[in-house]
């Protein structure tokens, strides 16, 4: 076959094409090949300098694999470019461009030992031992995407502009103190109210709607009758731990096994232990002699350090607990006796031992199952791999479902009219269903029939998925939600009968009526509110924000605000008077006083800094193209 198409390729009618080939290309030309996007396929151009597709495309990918990592794989490009993740993206690479000319400009360096110490001290890229950590440092190259030339670029940026912005905003520590007070005088004002509850429930019942009613608020809002789309779906589910029962583990393993981890089962020696610490050793040294000649232990720290029984005591401790010369002394010490004082960095200590609890070893007799049972959990993990591809080549080669599930003699499994959220037809969760936030996302995600999907579990097994049917959303006829309907509009004639009455409350009010006699008769009584926040804390469990902010907005003792209820039977109101104002207590201003001003100097500065942004906006020029930015996206 190669030598048939090298014979053709030789022949002159393939010359011919060839020829003909390259004159298309040099009338139609090739710089969209050559360089990706012809001329002009900037992103962006910041002052003099361009942010190219290339660029763009590398900072895009690494944002999408980022929120890819956080929401799980199916979490596609389209989903992202919905999100504005473009945009986002873009706006950062401008910024980057802007801070970087501007520090230029002032001559703001960053020396190779700048960024040799942002690399040392980041805890990205620290280890175990809490220190700089050289495969770890890769390990974040490759999950990023970042070459390390490039990431030493970004941290450089990146430095530059924090030095640039720190320079100009980071002395703003705190705000004046006229605001700070003002702000903090306005927050903490408490108001208190008398209100009543207009109970929805307690007044005259509404006529059933009439049909014309009925029908027109049905058409009037179907989203209110719209059933959600239900799925059928069937599944089984592939687990480690299912597995590992499979597993064939042999006795030189287990040994293997139990050496290697004999540490774990061993169960050290604790000693409860008293201890008091002394600055000199000479104090120490007296306080043991007091000991030795009689004196209570107890009482010589109540006499020396006026310590109580609780502070000596430190409770059962291994030798780890301790530092190593105290352990030393600790675990040679017989028990009931006082030691020598030991000297550490925190002074002299002077130790009593009070009780041991021996130390143990499981033996291999007593761990073996345990020992087995985490070596083939360990061989099922790491065959979980090759049984994902053989499942993937299955379904590749055309197996149903069912035939998967018979080979690896698993129960398949099915649900009926589930919904998004994993709800049936009665509003109950399905049982049984793998818990997997991508269980049911990738359900209601594959088509209708469609070949069946490997879902990852938590636990690192995996479930084999098809959906068997597909129920659409759609509104539900009228006949079948009827009183639903019916419903609606009688909560809605219930709601604008006590918001009418509650104005006729107030109106009553305001004209020199009692709140009392108003309340008694719709059967209610008035009721004191908690002193009120701006903030709703501590809230008055019956008054809604909407109430609140009125009350809050009043000028005078006195007004008199209506509004919805909150924790009450829909439709509910209430009228509410306003009886105190408190300015706010000069002490809780001074409380918070200086976390307000830092706060409010941090929002300052975010303030200083976009305004900032948007003169070097205007000073470099800013230019984007739309269409490129899309190109890019796609690369």
């Amino acid at each position: 076959m190669l030598q048939q198409m090298r014979s053709g390729a030789a022949s002159w009618i393939a010359k011919g094409l060839m020829v003909l080939l390259i004159l298309s290309f040099g009338v139609w030309g090739i710089a969209d090949y050559v360089s990706g996007f012809g001329a002009g396929g900037d992103v962006a151009k910041v002052g003099n300098e361009a942010i190219t597709q290339t660029e763009f495309a590398d900072a895009w990918r690494r944002e999408l694999a980022g929120l890819q990592r956080r929401f799980g794989g199916s979490f596609s490009s389209d989903q992202a470019l919905q999100l504005g993740l473009d945009e986002s993206v873009l706006n950062r690479l401008v910024e980057d461009r802007l801070y970087g000319q501007a520090a230029k400009d002032l001559h703001i360096a960053i020396g190779e030992d700048d960024v040799r110490e942002a690399i040392m001290n980041a805890p990205s890229f620290r280890g175990p031992t809490g220190q700089f950590d050289r495969f770890a440092f890769e390990n974040y190259l490759r999950n990023e995407g970042y070459s390390e030339g490039m990431l030493i670029a970004v941290l450089r940026g990146e430095l530059a502009r924090t030095r640039l912005l720190g320079s100009l905003f980071g002395t703003i520590a705190t705000a004046p103190a006229l605001m700070t007070n003002t702000i903090l005088g306005y927050r903490l004002e408490r108001r208190l109210a008398e209100y009543v509850l207009v109970d929805a429930t307690k007044l005259p019942d509404p006529p059933v709607p009439a049909d014309d009613k009925v029908e027109e608020y049905y058409k009037a809002n179907p989203a209110a009758f719209t059933a959600p789309e239900r799925r059928d779906i069937a599944w089984f589910a592939v687990t480690p731990a299912a597995r590992a029962a499979q597993m064939q583990v042999s006795d030189a393993e287990l040994h293997e096994e139990y050496e290697a981890s004999k540490q774990a089962y061993v169960t050290p020696e604790k000693r409860a232990v008293e201890q008091v610490v002394f600055a000199t050793e000479a104090e120490a040294k007296a306080a043991y002699e007091a000991v030795q000649k009689g004196e209570d232990f107890i009482a010589m720290a109540a006499r020396t350090q006026k310590l109580k029984p609780a502070d000596v005591q430190l409770g059962l401790l291994t030798r780890n607990d301790l530092p190593a010369a105290i352990a030393n002394a600790v675990f040679a010490q017989a028990p009931n006796t006082v030691g020598q004082p030991v000297t550490s960095p925190f002074g002299w200590h002077l130790v009593r031992v009070t009780a041991v609890e021996p130390g143990s070893t499981k033996s291999f007799d007593e761990a073996r199952a345990e020992l087995r049972q985490q070596i083939a959990l360990r061989k099922a993990l790491d065959g979980m791999v090759a049984l994902r591809a053989k499942i993937d080549d299955q379904i590749a080669g055309g197996a149903s479902l069912d035939e998967i599930a018979k080979a690896q003699a698993a129960s398949l499994q099915t649900a009926a009219g589930l919904d998004a959220g994993g709800l049936d037809r009665d509003g109950k969760p399905a049982a049984g269903l793998p818990q997997s936030r991508d269980f049911l996302a990738q359900a209601f995600d594959m088509p209708e029939a469609g070949e069946p999907v490997i879902v990852d579990l938590p636990d690192g097994g995996i479930a084999i998925l098809k959906a068997t049917a597909v129920m659409p959303s759609a509104v539900r006829p009228l006949a079948e939600v009827k009183a639903d309907v019916i419903a609606a509009l009688q909560t809605r004639a219930r709601a604008t009968a006590a918001d009418d009455r509650a104005r006729a409350i107030a109106e009553a009010v305001r004209k020199g009526g009692d709140l009392a006699r108003e309340a008694a008769a719709i059967g209610a009584s008035v009721r004191l509110s908690a002193p009120l926040l701006r903030s709703g804390q501590p809230a008055e469990r019956n008054l809604s924000p909407t109430v609140v902010s009125s009350l809050f907005a009043a000028r005078a003792a006195g007004e008199i605000v209506t509004g919805p209820a909150a924790n009450a039977p829909p439709g509910s109101a209430i009228v509410a008077r306003l009886s105190a104002i408190e300015p706010a207590d000069p002490a809780a201003v001074a409380r918070q006083s200086e976390a307000t001003g830092q706060q409010l100097a941090g929002g300052m500065a975010q303030d200083l800094v976009q305004q900032y942004r948007r003169v070097l906006q205007a000073e470099f020029g800013v230019k984007t193209d739309a269409a490129a930015r899309a190109r890019a996206t796609g690369l």
